[in-house]
């Protein structure tokens, strides 16, 4: 059995390129916080909101940290949990859930395990909670969630992003033969904290998994010119085409999370839940399914839009929109064609300077729009001269809580390899 998992984890993509949507949906985020570590909320605050805003499972990633043990946190007016924090509690799942202590004249909550929240909220075929962490590097350097996790997984100091980030990935692999169950390892936020560049990235093959869209207000999705960061979409293009020229038999695959910190204060600028996720294909509500469909490539990543039908095989993409009233989608179908140039230069700011921590710059015949669409159902078909597509779609809806001011909602479907 464990030898079965380390390999089903390092052969993430054996059967990437065909799949066609045959199961049920389900809504998962795998991105979020508590008072266990940085979050605002206690740990149930979370789980309870995204059970009852209909999302399907939830994969708790505190920083450094698992949520077992005893732990409590004093109850201020200062910071969280705050004492009209507590009284929502108790008034959310009653007085008898709720637990305070009080020591040398200081109240304190105590935060709930993991085990007694997936006691409280799991609920068969509909709800399903699993554990997990935010391996996060001290100081600086890359961010790893790691999904379905036993034991936590301790962080490095600040020092050699890719040495740090194979470290992680190594340690989840090891842990997943150890404990006999499947894990994944996923590169959040690149554009984060100075976390990953493009070219660090290509030196780490084994991730097959990060987040093309964070809803954290602070992580620079669509890029930082001042930083050099290019957008998380442009990151993916780069990557993808030097993967694949190279040969690497690991495409990437991109996830959208929450990244959710904020339960009591919403809007922009905070980091609240509802703002990114995925939708998994997977025949049922179980562990074992979703990780197989994740690592798969069997989901999409999703800011609102709705998909079905989805088609990936040899002769290309398709799918469809499940579309609303008034709402228009536009689908570009992105990749990049055999012949590409590899040519890659030094970022400049507007300043003149190369900052410390940029990306290279490299050609626009990686990453192009291979064709365009309109309407609910898009479809491509390689010619012969592409490495690989995959769609971006993008409607004309505002978000009702957006990451940026102006943000639409939007979906990501995964890449096909062209044979």
């Amino acid at each position: 059995m464990k030898k079965h998992f380390l390999i089903y984890l390092l052969t993430v993509v054996s059967s990437f390129a065909v799949f066609t949507a045959h199961g049920e949906w389900y809504k998962g985020a795998l991105h979020l916080h508590s008072l266990r570590s940085d979050g605002d909320g206690a740990p149930e605050v979370p789980v309870a909101w995204y059970k009852e805003h209909g999302w399907n499972f939830v994969c708790v990633t505190e920083h450094n940290q698992m949520q077992s043990g005893e732990r409590f946190r004093n109850i201020s007016e200062e910071k969280a949990p705050k004492p009209e924090q507590v009284a929502a509690l108790r008034r959310q799942f009653g007085d008898a859930w709720v637990e305070t202590v009080k020591e040398d004249g200081q109240e304190k909550l105590r935060l709930k395990t993991f085990e007694e929240m997936k006691k409280h909220f799991d609920d068969q075929n509909a709800f399903l909670l699993m554990h997990g962490e935010e391996i996060t590097s001290i100081g600086s350097g890359p961010h790893v969630g790691a999904i379905n996790l036993v034991e936590q997984i301790p962080a490095r100091g600040k020092g050699d992003v890719v040495a740090a980030a194979r470290l992680y990935h190594e340690t989840v692999v090891a842990q997943s033969a150890e404990k006999g169950q499947p894990m994944l390892a996923i590169l959040n936020h690149p554009n984060f904290a100075d976390a990953v560049t493009i070219e660090e990235m290509l030196q780490l093959p084994e991730y097959c998994f990060f987040e093309v869209y964070n809803g954290h207000p602070s992580v620079n999705n669509w890029g930082h010119p001042g930083k050099g960061y290019p957008s998380t979409d442009c990151w993916w293009d780069v990557v993808l085409t030097l993967r694949i020229s190279q040969g690497e038999k690991s495409p990437l695959l991109g996830v959208a999370t929450d990244d959710a910190h904020d339960y009591y204060k919403w809007g922009t600028g905070e980091a609240n839940p509802g703002r990114g996720w995925v939708m998994v294909n997977a025949p049922v509500l179980e562990v074992n399914a979703l990780l197989k469909a994740l690592e798969t490539g069997e989901f999409y990543a999703s800011t609102g839009v709705v998909l079905d039908d989805i088609r990936r095989d040899g002769a290309g993409l398709s799918f469809t929109i499940k579309g609303e009233p008034d709402v228009t989608y536009t689908t570009r179908f992105l990749g990049t064609r055999k012949g590409f140039s590899k040519e890659s230069w030094e970022y400049n700011n507007d300043k003149g300077e190369t900052p410390e921590r940029a990306s290279r710059v490299y050609g626009e015949d990686i990453g192009v729009v291979l064709s365009e669409a309109e309407g609910l159902n898009p479809a491509f078909r390689f010619v012969g001269d592409e490495l690989y597509v995959r769609a971006v779609v993008i409607s004309n809806k505002k978000h009702s809580n957006p990451f940026h001011d102006g943000d639409v909602e939007m979906a990501w479907v995964q890449p096909v390899v062209a044979n």
